[in-house]
């Protein structure tokens, strides 16, 4: 089974015409299919990293954040929902459709990190 689709950050959209044709030369068929996608920057519009705080995952899954609330603001950034609730996995599957997305960055703000571990606070 060989790769038929790839999605990625727009930031490597430069390397793709590259990339396709490494393909081409190599003789691999069928090509995958290529999509980017906006990057999650912070609000001062830089990919999102550590000096924007701690945002990884791993840290929210520490915290005892439900994946449905990570699912369901990924969702919302998505354009699936008009705002983020939560969402179990096979229903952003079934609800996603590229077309929705933003062709803009997706801005991490505080609001969004308190949002997420709104569902830990006791």
């Amino acid at each position: 089974q060989g790769v038929t689709q790839v999605v990625r950050g727009d930031d490597l959209l430069d390397s793709a015409a590259l990339q396709r044709l490494l393909y081409e030369a190599l003789e691999y068929a069928p090509q995958p299919s290529w999509t980017h996608v906006p990057l999650v920057v912070g609000p001062d519009g830089r990919r999102l990293a550590k000096r924007h705080g701690d945002s990884r995952l791993s840290r929210y899954r520490a915290l005892g954040v439900p994946a449905e609330r990570v699912v369901g603001w990924v969702a919302w950034t998505c354009g699936l929902t008009a705002a983020p609730a939560p969402m179990d996995a096979q229903e952003f599957a079934q609800r996603f459709d590229l077309s929705l997305l933003p062709r803009t960055p997706v801005v991490f703000r505080q609001e969004d990190d308190a949002w997420l571990r709104a569902s830990t606070a006791a």
